[in-house]
Protein backbone atom coordinates (compact mmCIF):
# COMPACT_ATOMS: atom_id res chain seq x y z
CA UNK A 1 0.00 0.00 0.00
CA UNK A 2 2.57 2.18 0.80
CA UNK A 3 4.88 1.70 -1.97
CA UNK A 4 1.52 2.30 -4.39
CA UNK A 5 0.90 5.46 -2.78
CA UNK A 6 4.88 6.31 -3.32
CA UNK A 7 4.70 5.49 -6.77
CA UNK A 8 1.27 7.31 -7.23
CA UNK A 9 3.23 10.64 -5.21
CA UNK A 10 5.92 10.22 -7.74
CA UNK A 11 3.45 10.05 -10.47
CA UNK A 12 1.82 13.01 -9.57
CA UNK A 13 5.04 14.86 -9.49
CA UNK A 14 6.62 13.72 -12.73
CA UNK A 15 3.06 14.97 -14.39
CA UNK A 16 3.73 18.27 -12.51
CA UNK A 17 7.22 18.30 -14.19
CA UNK A 18 6.44 17.75 -17.62
CA UNK A 19 3.45 20.92 -16.94
CA UNK A 20 5.63 23.09 -16.13
CA UNK A 21 8.40 22.05 -18.84
CA UNK A 22 5.79 22.37 -21.29
CA UNK A 23 3.72 25.30 -20.49
CA UNK A 24 6.48 27.48 -20.16
CA UNK A 25 7.59 27.76 -23.86
CA UNK A 26 3.93 28.45 -24.72
CA UNK A 27 3.75 30.80 -22.43
CA UNK A 28 6.71 32.93 -24.03
CA UNK A 29 5.00 32.37 -27.42
CA UNK A 30 1.81 33.63 -25.68
CA UNK A 31 3.68 36.39 -24.67
CA UNK A 32 5.31 37.83 -27.65
CA UNK A 33 2.12 37.09 -29.68
CA UNK A 34 0.79 40.02 -26.75
CA UNK A 35 3.42 42.03 -27.44
CA UNK A 36 3.08 41.24 -31.56
CA UNK A 37 -0.47 43.33 -30.93
CA UNK A 38 1.29 46.37 -30.06
CA UNK A 39 2.26 46.25 -33.50
CA UNK A 40 -1.12 45.19 -35.07
CA UNK A 41 -3.48 47.92 -35.33
CA UNK A 42 -7.20 47.58 -35.74
CA UNK A 43 -9.26 50.22 -37.83
CA UNK A 44 -9.82 52.25 -34.08
CA UNK A 45 -8.12 54.50 -33.25
CA UNK A 46 -6.04 55.20 -36.42
CA UNK A 47 -3.16 56.70 -34.48
CA UNK A 48 -0.52 54.01 -33.24
CA UNK A 49 0.09 56.24 -30.13
CA UNK A 50 -3.67 56.27 -29.35
CA UNK A 51 -3.22 52.75 -30.13
CA UNK A 52 -0.50 51.85 -27.57
CA UNK A 53 -2.58 53.71 -25.36
CA UNK A 54 -5.79 51.74 -25.47
CA UNK A 55 -3.64 48.34 -25.27
CA UNK A 56 -2.05 49.56 -21.94
CA UNK A 57 -5.44 50.91 -20.29
CA UNK A 58 -6.73 47.20 -21.45
CA UNK A 59 -3.77 45.57 -20.48
CA UNK A 60 -3.87 47.35 -17.02
CA UNK A 61 -7.82 47.12 -16.25
CA UNK A 62 -7.34 43.09 -16.87
CA UNK A 63 -4.55 43.24 -13.87
CA UNK A 64 -6.74 45.28 -11.36
CA UNK A 65 -9.62 42.30 -11.55
CA UNK A 66 -7.44 39.61 -11.42
CA UNK A 67 -5.29 41.54 -8.38
CA UNK A 68 -8.04 41.49 -5.52
CA UNK A 69 -8.03 37.22 -5.92
CA UNK A 70 -4.88 36.32 -6.43
CA UNK A 71 -3.68 34.34 -3.46
CA UNK A 72 -0.03 34.85 -2.87
CA UNK A 73 1.18 36.88 0.01
CA UNK A 74 3.05 39.52 -2.76
CA UNK A 75 -0.73 41.49 -3.18
CA UNK A 76 -0.44 42.12 0.81
CA UNK A 77 2.67 44.02 -0.10
CA UNK A 78 0.47 46.84 -1.69
CA UNK A 79 -0.81 47.85 1.28
CA UNK A 80 1.55 50.65 2.17
CA UNK A 81 1.65 51.65 -1.21
CA UNK A 82 -2.19 51.99 -1.88
CA UNK A 83 -2.26 54.17 1.62
CA UNK A 84 0.35 56.11 0.64
CA UNK A 85 -0.69 56.59 -3.20
CA UNK A 86 -4.07 57.18 -1.38
CA UNK A 87 -2.98 60.54 1.09
CA UNK A 88 -0.91 61.94 -2.25
CA UNK A 89 -4.19 61.92 -4.41
CA UNK A 90 -6.39 63.45 -1.51
CA UNK A 91 -3.35 66.29 -0.93
CA UNK A 92 -2.98 66.63 -5.00
CA UNK A 93 -6.62 67.04 -5.58
CA UNK A 94 -6.90 69.56 -2.84
CA UNK A 95 -4.24 71.61 -3.56
CA UNK A 96 -4.76 71.84 -7.39
CA UNK A 97 -8.31 74.44 -8.37
CA UNK A 98 -7.76 73.03 -12.10
CA UNK A 99 -9.55 71.03 -14.97
CA UNK A 100 -10.76 67.97 -12.55
CA UNK A 101 -10.39 65.47 -15.51
CA UNK A 102 -6.87 65.92 -16.34
CA UNK A 103 -5.35 65.49 -13.19
CA UNK A 104 -7.53 62.63 -12.12
CA UNK A 105 -6.58 61.00 -15.29
CA UNK A 106 -2.34 61.27 -14.72
CA UNK A 107 -2.51 60.74 -11.23
CA UNK A 108 -4.57 57.85 -11.23
CA UNK A 109 -2.57 56.61 -14.46
CA UNK A 110 0.59 56.82 -12.71
CA UNK A 111 -0.48 55.05 -9.21
CA UNK A 112 -2.06 52.17 -11.19
CA UNK A 113 1.19 51.45 -12.68
CA UNK A 114 2.79 51.55 -9.64
CA UNK A 115 0.66 49.20 -8.44
CA UNK A 116 0.91 46.88 -11.36
CA UNK A 117 4.96 47.28 -11.29
CA UNK A 118 4.90 45.82 -7.43
CA UNK A 119 2.50 42.73 -7.84
CA UNK A 120 3.85 41.87 -11.50
CA UNK A 121 6.99 41.34 -9.58
CA UNK A 122 5.65 39.29 -6.95
CA UNK A 123 4.11 37.36 -10.10
CA UNK A 124 7.23 36.74 -11.78
CA UNK A 125 9.00 35.94 -8.54
CA UNK A 126 6.64 33.33 -7.47
CA UNK A 127 6.44 31.48 -10.90
CA UNK A 128 9.90 32.11 -12.29
CA UNK A 129 8.96 34.05 -15.29
CA UNK A 130 12.22 35.75 -15.49
CA UNK A 131 13.49 33.04 -18.56
CA UNK A 132 10.13 33.11 -20.02
CA UNK A 133 10.26 37.46 -20.34
CA UNK A 134 13.94 37.09 -21.24
CA UNK A 135 12.36 34.64 -24.13
CA UNK A 136 9.84 37.05 -25.26
CA UNK A 137 11.67 39.94 -25.13
CA UNK A 138 14.11 38.58 -27.81
CA UNK A 139 11.79 36.59 -29.78
CA UNK A 140 9.49 40.12 -30.20
CA UNK A 141 13.00 42.19 -31.22
CA UNK A 142 13.78 39.16 -33.83
CA UNK A 143 10.20 39.73 -35.58
CA UNK A 144 10.23 43.50 -35.27
CA UNK A 145 13.68 43.39 -37.01
CA UNK A 146 12.71 40.31 -39.52
CA UNK A 147 9.26 42.97 -40.43
CA UNK A 148 11.88 45.78 -41.47
CA UNK A 149 14.56 43.86 -43.51
CA UNK A 150 11.80 42.74 -45.74
CA UNK A 151 10.49 46.18 -45.51
CA UNK A 152 13.98 47.69 -46.79
CA UNK A 153 14.15 45.12 -49.08
CA UNK A 154 10.89 46.29 -50.74
CA UNK A 155 11.29 49.84 -50.75
CA UNK A 156 15.08 49.35 -52.57
CA UNK A 157 13.22 47.25 -54.84
CA UNK A 158 11.45 49.51 -55.57
CA UNK A 159 13.68 52.39 -55.87
CA UNK A 160 12.36 54.55 -52.76
CA UNK A 161 14.91 55.75 -50.00
CA UNK A 162 13.70 55.09 -46.90
CA UNK A 163 12.56 57.54 -44.39
CA UNK A 164 13.15 57.22 -40.70
CA UNK A 165 9.69 59.10 -40.17
CA UNK A 166 7.56 56.40 -42.01
CA UNK A 167 9.64 53.47 -41.70
CA UNK A 168 9.20 52.40 -38.36
CA UNK A 169 6.26 50.44 -38.32
CA UNK A 170 4.02 51.24 -35.04
CA UNK A 171 5.44 54.28 -34.21
CA UNK A 172 4.30 57.92 -34.79
CA UNK A 173 7.73 59.30 -34.40
CA UNK A 174 11.39 57.45 -34.36
CA UNK A 175 12.18 58.97 -31.18
CA UNK A 176 9.42 56.31 -30.16
CA UNK A 177 11.26 53.30 -31.42
CA UNK A 178 14.65 54.47 -29.86
CA UNK A 179 13.20 54.40 -26.44
CA UNK A 180 12.31 50.55 -27.23
CA UNK A 181 15.84 49.53 -28.10
CA UNK A 182 17.38 51.56 -25.17
CA UNK A 183 15.15 49.91 -23.20
CA UNK A 184 15.80 46.84 -24.89
CA UNK A 185 19.17 45.93 -26.17
CA UNK A 186 21.16 44.92 -23.56
CA UNK A 187 18.76 41.94 -23.03
CA UNK A 188 20.05 40.74 -25.90
CA UNK A 189 23.26 40.58 -24.37
CA UNK A 190 22.11 37.33 -21.82
CA UNK A 191 21.79 33.53 -23.43
CA UNK A 192 18.37 32.16 -22.06
CA UNK A 193 19.29 29.51 -19.58
CA UNK A 194 19.20 26.45 -21.62
CA UNK A 195 18.37 21.92 -20.56
CA UNK A 196 21.67 20.68 -19.74
CA UNK A 197 20.76 18.19 -23.33
CA UNK A 198 21.46 21.03 -25.27
CA UNK A 199 24.86 20.63 -26.92
CA UNK A 200 27.72 22.96 -26.66
CA UNK A 201 28.16 24.04 -30.19
CA UNK A 202 23.78 25.02 -30.35
CA UNK A 203 25.10 26.83 -27.12
CA UNK A 204 27.43 28.53 -29.41
CA UNK A 205 25.58 28.78 -32.43
CA UNK A 206 22.72 30.95 -29.64
CA UNK A 207 25.18 33.40 -28.69
CA UNK A 208 26.30 34.42 -31.95
CA UNK A 209 22.92 34.56 -33.86
CA UNK A 210 22.09 36.76 -30.48
CA UNK A 211 25.17 38.81 -31.46
CA UNK A 212 24.05 39.38 -34.64
CA UNK A 213 20.11 40.30 -33.56
CA UNK A 214 21.80 42.64 -31.69
CA UNK A 215 23.68 44.53 -34.05
CA UNK A 216 21.13 44.56 -36.56
CA UNK A 217 18.90 45.99 -33.52
CA UNK A 218 21.53 48.90 -33.44
CA UNK A 219 21.45 49.39 -36.79
CA UNK A 220 17.85 50.47 -36.90
CA UNK A 221 19.27 52.95 -33.60
CA UNK A 222 21.34 54.14 -35.79
CA UNK A 223 18.81 54.47 -38.54
CA UNK A 224 16.42 56.08 -36.80
CA UNK A 225 18.60 58.83 -35.60
CA UNK A 226 17.74 59.35 -31.98
CA UNK A 227 20.55 60.65 -30.28
CA UNK A 228 19.71 60.41 -27.24
CA UNK A 229 19.57 56.70 -27.23
CA UNK A 230 23.12 56.61 -28.79
CA UNK A 231 24.04 58.86 -25.49
CA UNK A 232 22.27 56.48 -23.09
CA UNK A 233 23.61 53.39 -24.51
CA UNK A 234 27.56 55.25 -23.67
CA UNK A 235 26.99 56.39 -20.60
CA UNK A 236 25.33 53.04 -19.31
CA UNK A 237 28.08 51.00 -20.45
CA UNK A 238 30.82 53.07 -18.93
CA UNK A 239 28.76 52.82 -15.31
CA UNK A 240 28.30 48.87 -16.19
CA UNK A 241 32.40 48.75 -16.70
CA UNK A 242 32.55 50.01 -13.45
CA UNK A 243 30.65 47.00 -11.79
CA UNK A 244 33.25 43.69 -11.99
CA UNK A 245 35.09 42.25 -14.07
CA UNK A 246 32.36 40.05 -15.44
CA UNK A 247 30.14 43.22 -16.27
CA UNK A 248 33.36 44.63 -17.58
CA UNK A 249 33.17 41.77 -20.05
CA UNK A 250 29.21 42.54 -20.51
CA UNK A 251 30.01 45.83 -21.57
CA UNK A 252 33.15 45.11 -23.87
CA UNK A 253 30.69 43.03 -25.66
CA UNK A 254 28.13 45.74 -25.72
CA UNK A 255 30.54 47.78 -27.41
CA UNK A 256 31.26 45.74 -29.76
CA UNK A 257 27.66 44.97 -30.65
CA UNK A 258 27.17 48.68 -31.35
CA UNK A 259 30.25 49.07 -33.21
CA UNK A 260 28.61 46.41 -35.91
CA UNK A 261 25.17 47.91 -35.54
CA UNK A 262 27.00 51.02 -36.90
CA UNK A 263 28.77 49.44 -39.68
CA UNK A 264 25.32 47.28 -40.62
CA UNK A 265 23.58 50.76 -40.84
CA UNK A 266 26.30 51.81 -42.90
CA UNK A 267 25.85 48.45 -45.37
CA UNK A 268 21.91 48.18 -44.87
CA UNK A 269 20.71 51.94 -45.01
CA UNK A 270 23.72 53.63 -47.01
CA UNK A 271 25.45 51.67 -48.99
CA UNK A 272 22.97 48.88 -50.12
CA UNK A 273 20.13 51.24 -51.35
CA UNK A 274 22.81 53.43 -53.42
CA UNK A 275 24.43 50.35 -54.66
CA UNK A 276 20.49 49.14 -56.22
CA UNK A 277 19.11 51.45 -57.17
CA UNK A 278 20.86 54.75 -56.87
CA UNK A 279 18.82 55.70 -53.95
CA UNK A 280 20.86 57.95 -51.45
CA UNK A 281 20.01 57.72 -47.99
CA UNK A 282 21.30 60.28 -45.01
CA UNK A 283 24.01 59.22 -42.70
CA UNK A 284 23.67 58.76 -39.23
CA UNK A 285 26.22 60.46 -38.59
CA UNK A 286 24.56 63.33 -39.97
CA UNK A 287 22.85 63.78 -36.91
CA UNK A 288 26.06 63.94 -34.91
CA UNK A 289 26.95 66.59 -36.70
CA UNK A 290 24.16 68.38 -35.26
CA UNK A 291 26.62 68.60 -32.16
CA UNK A 292 24.75 69.60 -28.97
CA UNK A 293 21.78 71.17 -31.20
CA UNK A 294 18.59 71.12 -28.74
CA UNK A 295 16.00 71.06 -31.08
CA UNK A 296 13.56 73.20 -29.50
CA UNK A 297 14.05 71.20 -25.95
CA UNK A 298 15.08 75.03 -24.96
CA UNK A 299 12.05 76.14 -25.66
CA UNK A 300 10.20 73.55 -23.40
CA UNK A 301 12.87 73.51 -20.53
CA UNK A 302 12.59 77.09 -19.85
CA UNK A 303 9.05 77.16 -19.77
CA UNK A 304 9.25 74.52 -17.38
CA UNK A 305 12.25 76.14 -15.63
CA UNK A 306 9.58 79.71 -15.20
CA UNK A 307 6.63 77.38 -14.33
CA UNK A 308 8.77 75.49 -11.46
CA UNK A 309 9.72 79.37 -9.93
CA UNK A 310 6.50 80.21 -9.70
CA UNK A 311 5.19 76.87 -8.36
CA UNK A 312 7.94 75.08 -6.52
CA UNK A 313 5.81 73.54 -3.59
CA UNK A 314 3.46 71.43 -5.13
CA UNK A 315 3.72 72.63 -8.98
CA UNK A 316 1.02 73.44 -11.24
CA UNK A 317 -0.80 69.59 -11.38
CA UNK A 318 -0.03 66.51 -12.86
CA UNK A 319 -0.07 67.26 -16.49
CA UNK A 320 -0.77 70.64 -16.79
CA UNK A 321 2.44 71.33 -18.69
CA UNK A 322 0.41 70.12 -21.85
CA UNK A 323 -1.69 73.22 -21.03
CA UNK A 324 0.95 75.22 -21.38
CA UNK A 325 0.33 74.99 -25.10
CA UNK A 326 3.70 75.98 -26.28
CA UNK A 327 3.91 74.89 -29.99
CA UNK A 328 7.00 72.10 -29.49
CA UNK A 329 5.71 69.52 -26.94
CA UNK A 330 3.06 68.39 -24.28
CA UNK A 331 6.16 66.92 -22.40
CA UNK A 332 9.60 68.67 -20.78
CA UNK A 333 12.01 66.40 -22.15
CA UNK A 334 13.31 66.38 -19.07
CA UNK A 335 11.46 63.65 -16.74
CA UNK A 336 12.56 66.18 -14.00
CA UNK A 337 12.18 68.80 -14.96
CA UNK A 338 8.49 67.70 -15.83
CA UNK A 339 7.98 66.22 -12.30
CA UNK A 340 9.32 69.12 -10.77
CA UNK A 341 6.75 71.49 -12.95
CA UNK A 342 3.68 68.98 -12.33
CA UNK A 343 4.50 67.74 -8.52
CA UNK A 344 6.74 70.13 -7.20
CA UNK A 345 10.23 70.26 -5.88
CA UNK A 346 9.54 68.69 -2.47
CA UNK A 347 8.02 65.58 -4.11
CA UNK A 348 10.36 65.46 -7.08
CA UNK A 349 13.75 65.29 -4.54
CA UNK A 350 11.97 62.50 -3.27
CA UNK A 351 11.68 60.30 -6.12
CA UNK A 352 15.34 61.20 -7.37
CA UNK A 353 16.44 60.10 -3.67
CA UNK A 354 14.35 56.61 -3.83
CA UNK A 355 15.31 55.99 -7.22
CA UNK A 356 19.17 56.62 -6.96
CA UNK A 357 18.83 54.52 -3.45
CA UNK A 358 17.56 51.85 -5.40
CA UNK A 359 19.55 51.90 -8.07
CA UNK A 360 22.98 51.86 -6.04
CA UNK A 361 21.43 49.09 -4.16
CA UNK A 362 21.28 47.17 -7.26
CA UNK A 363 24.53 47.92 -8.27
CA UNK A 364 26.17 46.67 -5.64
CA UNK A 365 23.79 43.11 -5.57
CA UNK A 366 25.44 43.06 -8.90
CA UNK A 367 28.94 43.07 -7.41
CA UNK A 368 28.16 40.74 -4.70
CA UNK A 369 25.72 38.46 -6.10
CA UNK A 370 26.97 34.46 -5.91
CA UNK A 371 25.33 33.25 -8.58
CA UNK A 372 26.24 34.14 -12.17
CA UNK A 373 23.09 33.62 -14.07
CA UNK A 374 21.66 36.07 -11.55
CA UNK A 375 24.40 38.45 -11.28
CA UNK A 376 24.04 38.84 -15.13
CA UNK A 377 20.49 39.45 -15.57
CA UNK A 378 20.37 41.63 -12.79
CA UNK A 379 22.83 43.41 -14.40
CA UNK A 380 21.25 43.66 -18.02
CA UNK A 381 17.97 45.25 -16.37
CA UNK A 382 19.84 47.36 -14.38
CA UNK A 383 21.59 48.65 -17.69
CA UNK A 384 17.85 48.71 -19.41
CA UNK A 385 16.78 51.03 -16.39
CA UNK A 386 19.65 53.19 -16.45
CA UNK A 387 19.72 53.91 -19.82
CA UNK A 388 15.60 54.73 -20.00
CA UNK A 389 15.95 57.14 -16.76
CA UNK A 390 18.98 58.73 -18.67
CA UNK A 391 17.26 59.03 -22.17
CA UNK A 392 14.08 60.33 -20.20
CA UNK A 393 16.11 63.53 -19.62
CA UNK A 394 16.29 64.30 -23.25
CA UNK A 395 13.12 62.75 -24.60
CA UNK A 396 9.83 61.40 -23.75
CA UNK A 397 10.37 58.23 -22.99
CA UNK A 398 8.19 57.91 -19.28
CA UNK A 399 5.66 59.35 -21.10
CA UNK A 400 5.03 57.70 -24.33
CA UNK A 401 2.13 54.86 -23.79
CA UNK A 402 4.85 51.84 -25.51
CA UNK A 403 7.88 52.83 -23.27
CA UNK A 404 5.76 53.58 -20.63
CA UNK A 405 4.44 50.52 -20.16
CA UNK A 406 8.08 48.40 -21.12
CA UNK A 407 9.69 50.60 -18.07
CA UNK A 408 7.28 49.21 -15.53
CA UNK A 409 7.67 45.75 -16.52
CA UNK A 410 11.34 46.01 -16.67
CA UNK A 411 11.37 47.97 -13.32
CA UNK A 412 9.00 44.84 -11.90
CA UNK A 413 11.29 42.25 -13.18
CA UNK A 414 14.24 43.80 -11.60
CA UNK A 415 12.34 43.42 -8.31
CA UNK A 416 11.28 40.17 -8.75
CA UNK A 417 14.81 39.14 -8.53
CA UNK A 418 15.03 40.47 -4.84
CA UNK A 419 13.81 38.00 -1.88
CA UNK A 420 11.73 39.36 0.48
CA UNK A 421 10.10 38.30 3.87
CA UNK A 422 6.58 37.42 3.88
CA UNK A 423 3.97 40.24 5.10
CA UNK A 424 1.70 39.87 7.81
CA UNK A 425 -0.59 41.73 9.26
CA UNK A 426 -2.50 43.03 12.41
CA UNK A 427 -6.05 41.88 13.02
CA UNK A 428 -6.66 45.71 11.94
CA UNK A 429 -4.82 45.79 8.57
CA UNK A 430 -6.41 42.14 8.17
CA UNK A 431 -9.97 43.65 7.79
CA UNK A 432 -9.00 46.74 6.24
CA UNK A 433 -6.99 44.56 3.18
CA UNK A 434 -10.52 42.95 2.83
CA UNK A 435 -11.67 46.39 1.34
CA UNK A 436 -8.69 48.08 0.12
CA UNK A 437 -7.55 45.48 -2.29
CA UNK A 438 -10.20 46.60 -4.40
CA UNK A 439 -8.81 49.59 -4.63
CA UNK A 440 -6.98 49.38 -7.68
CA UNK A 441 -9.94 48.12 -9.42
CA UNK A 442 -12.27 51.76 -8.18
CA UNK A 443 -9.04 53.44 -9.32
CA UNK A 444 -9.73 51.88 -13.09
CA UNK A 445 -12.69 52.90 -13.13
CA UNK A 446 -12.53 56.15 -12.00
CA UNK A 447 -9.85 56.40 -14.43
CA UNK A 448 -11.76 55.09 -17.57
CA UNK A 449 -14.66 57.90 -16.12
CA UNK A 450 -11.81 60.66 -16.43
CA UNK A 451 -10.82 59.24 -20.38
CA UNK A 452 -14.23 58.84 -21.69
CA UNK A 453 -15.41 61.84 -22.82
CA UNK A 454 -12.34 61.95 -25.49
CA UNK A 455 -12.11 58.16 -26.02
CA UNK A 456 -15.83 58.01 -26.94
CA UNK A 457 -15.19 60.73 -29.73
CA UNK A 458 -11.15 60.26 -29.95
CA UNK A 459 -10.20 61.44 -33.55
CA UNK A 460 -13.12 64.36 -34.03
CA UNK A 461 -12.31 65.24 -30.47
CA UNK A 462 -8.36 65.39 -31.64
CA UNK A 463 -8.85 67.12 -35.13
CA UNK A 464 -10.79 70.15 -33.22
CA UNK A 465 -8.41 70.39 -30.75
CA UNK A 466 -5.73 70.25 -32.55
CA UNK A 467 -6.79 73.10 -34.20
CA UNK A 468 -7.74 74.88 -31.20
CA UNK A 469 -4.09 75.13 -30.59
CA UNK A 470 -3.32 77.22 -33.23
CA UNK A 471 0.02 74.40 -34.31
CA UNK A 472 0.05 72.47 -37.40
CA UNK A 473 1.58 69.26 -35.16
CA UNK A 474 0.06 66.87 -32.89
CA UNK A 475 2.10 66.70 -29.11
CA UNK A 476 1.08 63.94 -27.80
CA UNK A 477 0.90 63.16 -23.68
CA UNK A 478 -1.99 60.76 -22.97
CA UNK A 479 -3.99 60.86 -26.20
CA UNK A 480 -2.12 61.70 -29.49
CA UNK A 481 -3.46 65.40 -29.23
CA UNK A 482 -1.84 65.82 -25.77
CA UNK A 483 -2.51 69.79 -25.29
CA UNK A 484 -4.79 70.68 -22.48
CA UNK A 485 -7.18 73.43 -24.34
CA UNK A 486 -9.47 74.89 -22.16
CA UNK A 487 -13.26 74.91 -22.45
CA UNK A 488 -14.53 77.49 -24.76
Amino acid sequence: MHSQMKAKSSSLLDGQHVFAACARPLFVFFLAGVSALQFSKLDYPQSWHDHHRVLQLLGITLSVIVLPFLPFGSVARLFKPLIALGLIFLVVMSAHDIAVRPVVTESLHLGLLVIVAIWLSGVIRRFDLSDALLMTAQLTIAWYVGTSLLWLMALIANGVSPDPFKFFEGFINPRFFGAWVTLSWPLLLLRPRLPRTVSPPFARLLISLLFVLAALWWSLAFFSGTRATWLAAAVTLALTALCSPASRRIALHGVLVVAAGYLLQQLLFVKLPLWASGVEVSDALDRLREGASLSNRDVLWQAAWQGIVERPWLGAGPMMFSATNNGVASTTHNIVLQLAYEWGVPFTLLVIAATVRALWRQFQRCRLDASPASAQTRLVLWMCIVGGLIEAQLDGLLSAPHSQLLFVVLVAWLMSLDESPPVRFNAIQENLWKVLRFAPLAMMLTLWWAIWPELSNLEPWETETLALTGVGHFQPRFWLQGVIVPPP
